[in-house]
This record gives structure tokens, C-alpha cells and sequence, in this order.
């Protein structure tokens, strides 16, 4: 552990990245991992889901080698006691520079409270499979694992702005209403000089946002593939918002200018595609909050079940913005009827009250038939519910239909 003095290095620059070309991306360092814990879309940069039956079989806290892996490019190796955090106040006036101020792992780790948070991240990707096989979609084709539940501890966001970036508390200032914070990772990235993305200032300033700079998930210190040494934690928020390798914070009068930030995870309208992509950015609102979600996790598409008693149903819901999740229904016929699950299993915040966490719901069905199409809808604590029907867009984010599984085979007991 370093042991340095806590310190504030003030009329320091940040470092500089430069975009490197995908030929000098090395990926000979990435981590070790649990391959049969995943689903592999593609090992360079590494993006895995776990198998659904796994995922909610974990329960309500995900282990760190069962939760998801979303990557833009090679797993930096950083070292604890030289890394350090880049913090700066953009004014209206751009001619004017910025004054940074840094601070060690040390500083993070001692000088304000330890908050811990129970939250999930889901990729604003989780189920582009559904959108892909609509039309074609841009990004790698998830199914429904982009999504995980841990136990992140840290200093609270607003804390660190108050004190090292003069950040008023009051939540109607108008710096607080108009400004943006800003996210780098010390990192290097296949479609920009490296990761970054921006949260409004107002989510970063409320005490009840929770957002948190975590450098430990599960109790202990971060892993390489889960950000370490540290991490911006925003929950409800999309998990392109959680910036991993965390380097540099920037309140600012704009959001991010980072390609992940600008040109990618929005919704895009229908009528844009890949010919027309680059007309559409600027004018389409970035991402925040998570929508409403529900999957079914076993039993699977075709999956054959042995036994021919009552089969146990599975799965999670989510919502963004720390609303819960009220009322689950499953179908067992494409939706012509529904009833309500048996069990939802969803912890709030100790301290903000806010269900940042996902629900876990079970459903005894007595029998499933070959004809059966098992089906899935959720309701958030503000009346949101999941569309019948896949809404397609180009870039396949957001997808939160009615999830559906079929072909389920049970064995009647004389052919046991």
C-alpha cells in the first residue's frame, strides 16, 4: 500500500493521449480469465457475457468472475502507487485554462468517507440480438448477459468536486443545472485516443445519485478487467457512463467531446442506417438512464428438461434511475394471458432509499409444453412497462421488449 502524504498537487497538466492505429493496440497483457464462464463475441478487445442459467443462478450479488466484460481495446497494466487523478473546472470561457489539480490513490483512499453501494451495470447493448435480427445493427450482437450486480466502495463523486473543484452543493445553481462532468480512462481504445463519456453535473451532485469513484467491487480492490485501480460508478445510469482506468475528471459548460460520448450509444432514428449514420449524431440526445428491463434466464431457447415436475422459471429486472421494479408477469401462451410471479427478490440503498440494484424473480410453472412460448414483461415503480415488440435502431442499444423464449422440450414421465 503507498504511503504517501495525503497531498492536493495543484498547476499540474494531465497527460496527453494520442489515438493509436488498431495494428499497435497489444493485447498480449490482457488478464487471465474464466473462459467457460462466458459467452466470447470477440477476444480482441476481449467482450464476454456469462451464460444466463450462471448469471442467475450467482444470485443477487454477481461474482467477479461471472460478471460481464465490455472492452474497447486492451486491458492497461497500471501501477497502484503511480497512478493518479486529474480534477479541473472548464469555465464558459474557453480561452481561459484549465487549472488541474491531482491527487494519488492515496488521497482517494483516505481523505473522504468509504461509501458502498449495492448496483448493477447492464450494457446499453444488452439484447441487440433481438434488434440484429430485425435489420442489420451496429456493435457487437449481445445477447441478454450484459448485465451484472456488485458491491462497489469508493468516495462519493460529489464529495471529491465540492472540496477539490469548488463544486457548489446547492442543486439549483446554475453551474449545477447546465454543466456536465467528463471522464478519461488511462487507456487506448480502437475508436479514439481513449475511452471516455460525461454524466450531467446535477446526477454527479445529488446525494441521493450515489455516484461514486470505486477502487473495490465485491469487498475487494478492483480487478484489471473491472477498471483497477479505479472507477466512476453512476448507477441507473448505462455502464458506458461507469468509466473504467479512471485518469482524468472534468466539470465543463458541454458534454464529453469523446467519440463514445458524441458518436455512439444513442438511439438513432429509424430511418437512419449505415448510409446516413453521420448526418444523425449531433442531433440525437446521448444516453443516460437505464429503461425498463426483464429477461428470462432459465430455462433457455430449446433447452430440454429432464425432469417432469413443476419447472422453476428465472430471471432479473432492472430500471434506471432508482426506480423499482413492482410487478413482474410471465406467460406461458405468447402472451395471451399472464399472472403475476411468485417471488421478486430487490434490496434498496440503505442510505438513499434508491434501487440501484436488479430484482431476481421466480415463477413455478407446473408443466411446459412443447407448444408453450414462455414470455416476460416488468413494471417500474413509475407505471414503465417493456413494449410488446423490438424498436429497432441502428446502433441496436436500449433494447427492452417483451422477452420471449420457445421451444422449451419436457420429458413426460414414461419417457423418463
Amino acid at each position: 500500500m503507498n504511503t504517501q502524504h495525503n497531498t492536493t498537487h495543484d498547476c499540474v497538466r494531465p497527460p496527453v493521449h494520442e489515438k493509436k492505429e488498431l495494428c499497435d493496440l497489444d493485447y498480449s497483457q490482457d488478464p487471465p480469465r474464466i473462459l467457460s464462464n462466458y459467452l466470447v463475441h470477440a477476444p480482441k478487445p476481449f467482450n464476454a457475457e456469462p451464460h444466463l442459467p450462471l448469471l442467475v443462478n450467482a444470485g443477487l450479488i454477481t461474482p467477479t468472475d461471472v460478471f460481464f466484460k465490455r472492452n474497447h481495446g486492451p486491458i492497461p497494466d497500471i501501477r497502484l502507487e503511480d497512478h493518479q487523478v486529474y480534477i479541473g473546472v472548464q469555465t464558459l470561457n474557453e480561452s481561459q485554462p484549465v487549472e488541474w489539480k491531482a491527487l494519488n490513490m492515496h488521497d482517494i483512499m483516505t481523505r473522504w468517507p468509504k461509501a458502498t453501494i449495492t448496483a448493477s451495470l447492464q450494457c446499453a447493448g444488452n439484447r441487440r440480438e433481438g434488434l440484429a435480427q430485425l435489420k442489420e445493427v451496429k456493435g457487437v450482437i449481445w445477447k441478454a448477459g450484459t448485465i451484472s450486480n456488485a458491491v462497489w466502495s469508493g468516495p462519493r463523486l460529489c464529495d471529491i468536486l465540492k472540496d477539490i473543484a469548488g463544486v457548489p452543493e446547492d442543486l439549483h445553481n446554475e453551474m449545477i443545472r447546465n454543466y456536465h462532468v467528463s471522464f478519461e480512462a488511462d487507456d487506448h481504445v480502437k475508436e479514439d485516443a481513449c475511452y471516455g463519456s460525461s454524466i450531467p453535473l446535477r446526477k454527479a451532485m445529488d446525494p441521493l445519485g450515489d455516484v461514486i469513484i470505486a477502487y473495490e467491487m465485491n469487498g475487494q480492490p478492483l480487478t484489471r478487467d473491472h477498471g483497477f485501480p479505479l472507477r466512476v460508478i453512476v448507477p441507473g445510469y448505462i455502464g458506458a457512463r461507469s468509466v473504467k482506468f479512471l485518469q482524468k475528471i472534468l466539470v465543463q459548460p458541454q458534454e464529453s467531446t469523446s467519440f463514445f460520448q458524441r458518436r455512439d450509444y444513442k438511439i438513432l432514428p429509424p430511418w437512419i442506417d449505415s448510409s446516413n449514420v453521420d448526418t444523425a449524431w449531433d442531433t440525437t440526445v446521448s444516453l443516460g438512464e437505464m429503461n425498463v428491463q426483464c429477461v428470462i434466464c432459465t430455462p433457455m431457447e430449446k433447452e430440454v428438461i429432464l425432469c417432469p415436475k413443476p419447472v422453476t422459471v428465472k430471471g432479473y429486472a432492472i430500471s434506471g434511475g432508482g426506480r423499482a421494479i413492482y410487478r413482474v408477469e410471465l406467460s406461458v401462451d405468447g402472451g395471451k394471458t399472464w399472472e403475476p410471479v411468485d417471488k421478486i427478490e430487490q434490496t434498496p440503498d440503505k442510505i438513499s432509499g434508491m434501487y440501484w440494484a436488479w430484482a431476481l424473480w421466480e415463477k413455478k410453472v407446473p408443466k411446459i409444453l412443447t407448444t408453450s412460448e414462455l414470455v416476460v414483461r416488468a413494471y417500474d415503480s413509475s407505471g414503465n412497462m417493456q413494449p410488446e415488440f423490438p424498436i429497432w435502431n441502428y446502433r441496436g442499444v436500449m433494447n427492452n421488449a417483451w422477452f420471449r423464449v420457445n421451444n422449451v422440450t419436457q420429458m413426460p414421465q414414461h419417457n423418463m
